[in-house]
């Protein structure tokens, strides 16, 4: 629902601002609207020098050799980025989309994954260190959260599993030897309610605590006109997280993490955008009572309650001890997660179809890292890694159907997955000076994946069972080994220039169609070459970041739900496209034009088509494959530009701070088929604006802001409907126009 009649208006606003000439003193502590952290290893006399730990080791980022963005939890909280789907109007090329429980992540137009047991993201999602792969776990609400670190192009290295695309890394506060603590409250649209709070307690010279809790609850912003709850809302969403911190690295640090998840969502919708009716015949004459779908986004009708809740609980445990010039770190822990959603799946007022899910996920992840804690002569790292994960999905839909008796209940669908992965690695980097100013940087990575499953069909709509897996003709039981490695470039053109060039390989685990007729598919791999610049400008006054970057693609895989060639047996499809090429080129700036004015602009480029792929479109039922030669990649849009102005000022005795961002995308598509009417996605603007000011006394900060402030929504995934009802294309949308207060006293 775009509103282009604001664009005029928000650009001469902010053009007369900038125009505005310089009143007050420079202040070294004015954050960055876009990168931020709480924690800082220094400032230059303008622009923040923020530490991240990309390198898995605490670096400046403008010292860090790739493409990163790092938000802080401050600039997070300001513009209401409450979880992973609201991050992409600040991270350049990032797609957060949602099917079903989980969320669908994509960096440069790879990541996307399934909703098997066994499939895997191409971009790896890690909550403090500890890798989540089944991102249902990442949608708890961004809370008491120091930065989120997002690293773009193939981690194949130091991050391993599944990080063809990049890495998103949520790092939270740790512990610290300041007494302090936080509470506060948010009231938004929709009725949102958040309430919150940290409290940070010392123990003198032994250790520290930290626990943090969040609770929110929102009316879902799809509106049903049918019983039950509006969609994508909570009915009560609590995340709690405790830290316990204790001892010197110097001898051995201990740090004990846990954190409890509890998110109820009122559910998901299934919003048709064609219907093509199928599945058996009483079912296909219910289909045709259905009434015309309604044609607003925001609006569905359906009789069948929703829900979609998902529990988690996190726990690790992490030791750090210093041996001279080696730090050595080790980090075990678990993850324990439930999933539990029902959907109406033809999405109406008629009792046609209904969909539950049920997910118990079991993982284990060991990391063994050894370090130098100096740089000379040389630096490096060397460790180990080993992730196992079990998990069972238990899937069932109920069908009705029309007969001239009236209408009867079809026996249910019912199908029982269970999917095994496992992962063994070691990996080693060093950075060799070969003078002052100039460094190259190796690494080396093995890796060892193993993934096996079955697959049991207990109901089939009283229709014969499909082969259920494992059977004669597919073991279910696959492995593979690869080789990555990485060589990088470094040169200090001055202290504040950085030139970079990077080659890096990167690889994603093959497996087997677990969910529909066990069809194999290959691994994935990419070369990447990058060539890149970050520079501090005019005494710290204006950064200047660019990226170039080309991948050649082997195998991309690519996961869509549909039918079986039989164009019957419904389920989920993997595929290998034979070849890709992805390139780019980003480019990030910042401008402190004046002691109170920042200025920010960045620019995207992106090129993504298949150079080989044969595929077909199950919407058209069973037949020959295409050529999809040529066609643009799921999820890239070619432009994309994102500017955003802050201005910051001592007003009494507080702190007045307002900043607006606007980001701008060129279209795209939600599938590899590009078909203009269901998977193009027109270019789209997006703007947030928040104003805040902070009392010195008595500690108290007061926000408002707005979040897509032209209202506009767009669909964001393409969800095909298996064929037991037709296969037809149904969609999501994005979150509309958000207004909300927050309140935050800090001691």
């Amino acid at each position: 629902m775009a509103n282009t009649k604001l664009y005029p208006a928000l650009w001469v606003i902010a053009v007369a601002t900038m125009a505005s000439p310089a009143l007050a003193q420079n202040d070294p502590t004015t954050p960055d609207p876009n990168v931020e952290t709480d924690e800082e290893i220094g400032t230059a006399s303008g622009i923040d020098v923020i530490v991240v730990t990309a390198n898995k080791r605490e670096e400046s980022l403008q010292d860090v050799a790739l493409a990163i963005s790092a938000i802080g939890g401050d600039s997070l909280a300001e513009r209401g980025i409450d979880d992973i789907s609201n991050l992409q109007s600040y991270v350049p090329n990032l797609h957060v989309g949602q099917e079903q429980d989980g969320f669908k992540i994509s960096l440069r137009g790879i990541g996307i994954q399934g909703t098997s047991s066994i499939t895997d993201s191409g971009v790896a999602y890690y909550a403090d260190n500890f890798y989540l792969s089944r991102p249902a776990g990442g949608s708890a609400v961004f809370y008491d959260v120091n930065r989120v670190e997002v690293l773009r192009g193939p981690q194949g290295t130091l991050y391993g599993r599944n990080a063809t695309g990049g890495v998103v890394n949520v790092i939270s506060n740790e512990p610290s030897d300041v007494f302090e603590g936080e509470i506060g409250g948010t009231y938004g649209s929709r009725d949102l309610l958040e309430v919150r709070g940290f409290v940070n307690v010392p123990f003198g010279e032994v250790g520290a605590a930290r626990l943090s809790a969040v609770y929110s609850r929102e009316d879902g912003y799809v509106r049903n006109l049918g019983p039950g709850d509006d969609l994508y809302g909570s009915d009560g969403d609590i995340t709690v997280r405790g830290q316990l911190r204790f001892g010197e690295p110097e001898s051995i640090e201990v740090l004990l993490y846990g954190l409890y998840s509890d998110l109820n969502g009122t559910g998901t919708a299934n919003q048709f955008l064609e219907r093509n009716f199928g599945g058996p015949p009483p079912t296909q004459a219910l289909l045709r009572t259905i009434p015309a779908d309604i044609t607003d986004p925001l609006t569905t009708n359906i009789d069948a309650l929703s829900f979609n809740d998902t529990e988690t609980f996190l726990t690790f445990g992490r030791l750090t001890k210093e041996f001279g010039n080696v730090e050595a770190f080790l980090q075990v822990g678990g993850m324990w997660q439930d999933t539990h959603l029902q959907q109406d799946f033809d999405g109406s007022p008629v009792d046609v179809a209904i969909f539950n899910k049920d997910q118990e996920n079991e993982a284990q992840s060991v990391e063994l890292r050894f370090s130098s804690i100096d740089e000379r002569p040389f630096s490096w790292i060397v460790g180990g890694y080993y992730f196992n994960e079990d998990t069972y999905i238990f899937r069932r839909v109920r069908l009705n159907g029309l007969t001239p008796g009236g209408v009867i209940n079809l026996p249910d669908f019912l199908l029982d997955e269970n999917g095994s992965s496992s992962t063994i690695a070691a990996f080693a980097s060093v950075t060799v000076p070969i003078t002052d100013e100039f460094r190259f940087t190796g690494g080396i990575r093995y890796t060892h994946d193993e993934k096996d499953g079955s697959k049991v069909t207990r109901g089939n709509f009283g229709a014969p069972f499909p082969p259920d897996l494992p059977n004669a003709q597919f073991p279910a039981d696959v492995s593979f080994n690869r080789v990555n490695w990485s060589a990088a470039l470094e040169y200090d053109v001055t202290p504040d220039i950085l030139l970079y060039g990077r080659v890096s390989t990167g690889y994603k685990s093959g497996g087997f169609n677990l969910t529909s007729d066990g069809q194999p598919y290959d691994p994935e791999d990419i070369m990447a070459y990058e060539i890149g610049l970050k520079s501090d400008l005019f005494n710290g006054l204006a950064r200047v970041n660019v990226d170039a970057f080309y991948y050649d693609y082997t195998d991309l895989q690519l996961t869509s739900l549909g039918v079986a060639a039989d164009g019957v047996t419904p389920g989920q499809f993997t595929q290998n496209a034979a070849a890709s090429t992805i390139w780019g080129i980003e480019i990030d700036t910042q401008w402190q034009i004046s002691d109170e004015f920042l200025f920010t602009a960045a620019y995207t480029y992106l090129n993504a088509e298949f150079d080989e792929y044969f595929n077909r479109d199950s919407r058209f039922g069973p037949g020959p494959t295409m050529s999809l030669a040529g066609f643009r990649l799921p999820y890239v849009s070619e432009h994309s530009v994102n500017i955003g102005l802050q201005y910051e000022t001592y007003i009494g005795d507080g702190t007045f701070t307002a900043a607006v961002n606007t980001n701008f995308h060129s279209d795209f598509f939600l599938r590899e088929f590009n078909d203009p009417e269901i998977d193009r996605v027109e270019s789209n603007t997006r703007t947030d604006i928040t104003v805040s000011y902070e009392f010195s006394d008595p500690g108290l900060r007061i926000t408002g802001y707005v979040t897509n402030l032209e209202d506009n929504v767009e669909r964001n995934n393409i969800y095909l409907t298996p064929g037991f009802i037709g296969v037809s294309a149904t969609t999501a949308y994005t979150r509309p126009r958000t207004f909300g207060v927050r309140a935050d006293f800090s001691f």
